[in-house]
């Protein structure tokens, strides 16, 4: 009778840790218990913060604090007017916290504001800032400014509190360069591009210096290596034209122009470009949209007068390129381009007023034949030798 009792106990027990392990898998298969654990990409996890900042900043909870965290996001996302937007807002609310000025410093140096990013490193540094990122910061700034005994200096602090800093080693790559030493620059400059990729300045430069010592092919590689990181920078495809360019395919060239005006429409030297290659080219409809832009923001400008005088001048659109060419000679009365312009317009306009000297037929052959029939031609004489006496006082004979 026991042992009849204890089988029925353990099958009871078995049952029951059957059951119990079928619903723990069940809860598993469902994720009802435990919920998964989801790793979010840097971006996603950017945007969720953003929220949650924005709803704090909202609410008024340590507004300066959260609009710095905040900036620093749309920093990190190179979204730098939102970010300056934010800073402002930080230093406004409490001006003496020098991590403040460093962060606006740097988005003012992205915004090429070099004065105002010299201003807020120097406050950073006299409110006890002291870090190797303050320092290359004022390395880079100093040396935009061409004070390159100052920005050594405080490269040479960052290096020795931050022996790999990626950005340090690209002031150190400018640096340089600015001596002559171009394979030292361009050494530092691959170091900071491995280290930091996401140094947009530093694929720029070694770009420009491989162009100027003529390595086309590095220049390449490089500016291909940065359109992949930065797809979207005007800058990257302005090199890519002056790659090709160099190249000799300025119709190539022509298109990354192009591209680089249309994702920043006011950059002037792509605009310069475009326009200096698609004349080249006799590809007028092409510069003059490009030739306008640039004369909104120099209006005064002799050359783009004349230029976009020229481009409508071989479009056939006389009369809009007689009032460039009018305009160009009122800024500098003798410009020698401009006049010429007017001279060939008129030339051109002139033709057909005036009838033919020659009769029909003749004008074509630009001379007339001589009717010998008509004419009687006398055959000049040769002229004769005349002797006279020796000059007995002189000894000589003249003939």
């Amino acid at each position: 009778m026991k042992s009849d009792n204890l089988k029925y106990v353990s099958l009871a027990l078995l049952l029951a840790l059957g059951g119990s392990e079928q619903s723990c898998q069940s809860d598993a298969r469902t994720s009802t218990r435990i919920p998964p654990v989801i790793k979010k990409g840097k971006a996603e996890w950017q945007n969720d913060a953003l929220l949650s900042l924005t709803e704090l900043i909202n609410r008024g909870i340590d507004s300066d604090v959260n609009y710095f965290k905040r900036a620093r996001i749309y920093f990190d996302r190179e979204q730098y007017s939102e970010a300056l937007d934010d800073i402002n807002e930080s230093i406004y609310e409490q001006d003496n916290v020098s991590e403040y000025f460093l962060l606006r410093g740097k988005i003012n140096r992205e915004l090429n504001k070099i004065d105002n990013a010299l201003e807020d490193a120097q406050r950073a540094e006299a409110l006890q800032q002291s870090s190797p990122e303050l320092y290359v910061l004022l390395a880079d700034i100093l040396q935009a400014k061409n004070r390159f005994g100052e920005a050594a200096g405080y490269l040479n602090q960052a290096l020795k509190m931050a022996p790999y800093d990626g950005s340090a080693y690209y002031v150190k790559g400018v640096l340089q360069a600015r001596q002559g030493d171009s394979l030292a620059s361009l050494s530092s400059l691959n170091y900071a591009m491995n280290v930091n990729p996401r140094l947009l300045r530093a694929y720029e430069q070694g770009t420009l210096i491989n162009l100027k010592l003529k390595n086309t092919a590095e220049a390449l590689a490089i500016n291909e290596r940065a359109l992949k990181r930065f797809p979207e920078r005007a800058s990257l495809f302005f090199g890519r034209g002056e790659i090709l360019n160099a190249l000799a395919k300025p119709d190539t060239a022509l298109i990354y122009y192009q591209k680089a005006v249309a994702i920043q429409p006011d950059y002037d030297e792509a605009l310069n470009q475009l326009a200096t290659v698609a004349i080249g080219l006799r590809n007028y409809p092409a510069a003059i949209p490009a030739l306008k832009v640039l004369l909104r923001k120099k209006p005064q400008s002799k050359e783009i007068n004349n230029m976009l005088g020229y481009a409508y001048e071989k479009s056939g659109e006389l009369d809009i390129a007689k009032t460039y060419y009018t305009t160009a000679l009122t800024i500098a009365p003798g410009d020698q381009d401009a006049r010429y312009g007017m001279y060939r317009i008129r030339k051109i306009e002139s033709e057909g007023l005036y009838p033919s000297y020659y009769p029909e037929g003749e004008a074509d052959q630009g001379y007339k034949l001589l009717d010998t029939a008509r004419v009687k031609i006398n055959i000049i004489q040769p002229r004769g030798t005349t002797n006279i006496r020796v000059d007995s006082s002189r000894k000589a004979k003249i003939e």
